[in-house]
């Protein structure tokens, strides 16, 4: 058997063998380049995922570090406007009384107007007597 293989290698003519030889080198150089260009772009693939990991890790450190700032100053200005609303609501408890107060004022007033009124209805001249002997004071407060 190795005779006959031997043989039939004896037998092909030497452009066969060229042909043959140039046949399985082309095969091996496409192959090796193939798997170099494999390598290559695996390669490039990695270090451009590196570069977006980590630019990506920068942006979110950066979106961390502008987030918590744009925090402080919503903090900040929300204790401002807790602040101002307890100012205010001060501010409308105060003129609550006040108008309360006015409101009693007033109606007291009316109350007195009320009175004198009947009273000069009821007694005429009683209130010309009663302002006479009231006593009479100065611009200064001296009677």
């Amino acid at each position: 058997m190795a005779d006959d293989v031997s043989l039939f290698f004896s037998t092909l003519p030497a452009a066969a063998w060229a042909a043959l030889s140039a046949m399985v080198s082309s095969v091996l150089t496409w192959r090796l380049g193939m798997r170099g260009m494999s390598a290559s772009s695996e390669q490039s693939h990695r270090k451009m995922v590196d570069e977006y990991q980590a630019s990506e890790q920068a942006d979110r450190a950066q979106f961390r570090t502008t987030l918590m700032t744009d925090l402080a100053s919503v903090r900040a200005l929300q204790k401002e406007c807790e602040i101002d609303r307890d100012h205010l609501r001060t501010r409308i408890n105060d003129n609550e009384k006040q108008i309360a107060l006015l409101k009693a004022s007033a109606e007291i007033m009316q109350k007195w107007l009320q009175f004198f009124k009947s009273a000069e209805v009821t007694m005429p001249g009683a209130l010309n007597t009663m302002i006479a002997a009231l006593p009479v004071t100065n611009a200064d407060g001296a009677t």
